[in-house]
């Protein structure tokens, strides 16, 4: 036993010695590395393109459209905090969103997305606190919480403090989605919002401040027109159009109630949250609305309702069909002049004021050419035969072109005579003289009734 304290005794100087040696190695070795850190030499996008894990991101930043987040986050200038998604992180949301490429999803709704992990200022892990509100350049925010690890909303930080030349980095499992993204998960805005082909109908809800209710509002049916369908309509850019001009026109395809194609109304008629009714036409094959857009899907139902997609974007029904004719007359290109001269003659104010209070009512509007053809018999008719031609022109119903059939005989306002629908070559409608009209243009609507043009005065028998 005294051996083995003498030996231990005469250790004991050398086994200090070589302890303050190795914590002496280990202090400086630390300082070395935090003196590294705090003096990175790359930027953000350096950091970030040097690591395999981050590439999702960076390819996202080198699209065209995000040029200027890659410039900002690889300008020396630059004081940025990015929480950055790891690759298994943006393949785990395509999955979610059954996307197998992020090319699949709209490059304006990725850019929105990368926005929303970029705050403008630099901010370490350790300057963050618990249920900590950030600002992100989205002009939305996320929460921190340290309550196990850091998060930042449901995404765990899982590479800290990665520092930059103009910035830092903290890596994250989980992408984070603004709070437009997430209200849409499940709901009839997730048919929309993650499609390419309709960025429009996306924007245009944003611009009247209609998408969350879209998305959070329960028992709703979406007709969604695709991009296509906005230009279908004579909608081919956003440009200029605010809240107020939008909102009438969006809130025109939804019903404030959850309707399967097999529950549509077999009247043909629905009231929208526009407070205008939207008319179906049952084909064969087809189901139309307003006698111009076609319902080419249906019954996609989510958790607040369902969606039908169409072809051609609604414009809800101006104010009634006399309006429409007397805008139309006053327009650059004027048209119907002859036809509105005559409907707001006094002499003929009865038919007009008849038409004006009618539910219901289909006007075939005759062109200034067509009254051209016959202006040598305009003058030699009587008020009573003049009432006769305007009456000739006019049906007490509703009825869109796809209601016409074959062979039909309509019966007008003017009751002693009837028309008779020819399609077999476009849509000819045959008077009482040998030459029938053609139907130029189909279904302008109003808010009482529909407007055909015709290029033919149709006669009656005078």
């Amino acid at each position: 036993m005294k051996a083995i304290k003498k030996t231990l005794t005469e250790k004991i100087p050398l086994l200090l010695f070589v302890m303050v040696l190795t914590t002496s190695f280990l202090f400086t070795s630390c300082d070395d590395d935090d003196d590294n850190m705090q003096n990175p030499t790359q930027t953000i996008v350096g950091i970030a393109s040097g690591n395999s894990s981050y590439s999702i991101l960076v390819d996202i930043l080198s699209m065209p459209e995000n040029s200027d987040l890659l410039a900002a986050a690889n300008d020396p200038n630059s004081n940025l905090t990015v929480f950055a998604p790891t690759n298994t992180a943006f393949t785990n949301l395509l999955t979610a969103l059954g996307k197998s490429s992020l090319n699949e999803l709209p490059t304006p709704l990725v850019r929105e997305i990368v926005e929303y992990h970029i705050i403008g200022q630099k901010v370490l892990s350790s300057q963050l606190t618990n249920g900590q509100v950030a600002t992100l350049l989205a002009n939305e925010s996320v929460t921190v919480d340290l309550s196990s690890g850091v998060k930042i909303n449901s995404s765990n930080v899982v590479n800290p403090d990665v520092e930059a030349t103009n910035g830092v980095i903290h890596g994250i499992d989980a992408v984070l989605l603004p709070s437009f993204v997430t209200n849409a998960l499940g709901t009839i805005s997730e048919t929309f919002m993650f499609d390419n082909d309709y960025t429009i109908l996306t924007e245009a809800l944003k611009i009247a401040d209609l998408l969350n209710t879209v998305s959070t509002t329960q028992g709703l049916t979406l007709f969604a027109p695709n991009n296509d369908a906005f230009v279908a309509a004579g909608i081919t850019s956003l440009d200029g159009l605010d809240a107020a001009a939008l909102s009438p026109i969006l809130l025109y395809h939804v019903l404030g109630a959850k309707v399967l194609s097999t529950e549509l109304p077999a009247d043909g008629m629905a009231e929208t949250l526009n407070g205008e009714n939207i008319y179906l036409g049952y084909l064969t094959n087809a189901v139309l609305i307003n006698g111009l857009t076609q319902i080419t899907d249906v019954d996609i139902e989510k958790s607040n309702g369902v969606v039908h997609k169409i072809n051609r974007t609604l414009t809800p029904p101006a104010p009634n069909v006399v309006d429409i004719a007397v805008a139309l007359s006053q327009a650059d290109d004027a048209e119907f002049t002859v036809l509105v001269s005559l409907l707001t003659n006094p002499a003929y104010s009865g038919i007009t004021d008849a038409i004006i209070a009618s539910e219901n009512i289909t006007v075939f509007a005759p062109t200034d050419a067509a009254f051209g053809e016959i202006s040598s018999v305009i003058p030699t008719l009587s008020e009573a035969q003049i009432t006769n031609v305007l009456l000739y022109h006019a049906v007490g119903a509703r009825v869109f072109s796809t209601d016409l059939s074959n062979g039909q005989i309509v019966q007008t306002l003017n009751t002693m005579d009837t028309l008779t629908v020819n399609i077999e070559s476009g849509v000819t409608l045959s008077d009482t003289t040998a030459d029938p009209a053609n139907i130029t243009e189909v279904n302008i609507q109003g808010s009482n009734g529909v407007i055909h043009v015709i290029d033919k005065v149709l006669l009656p028998t005078l």
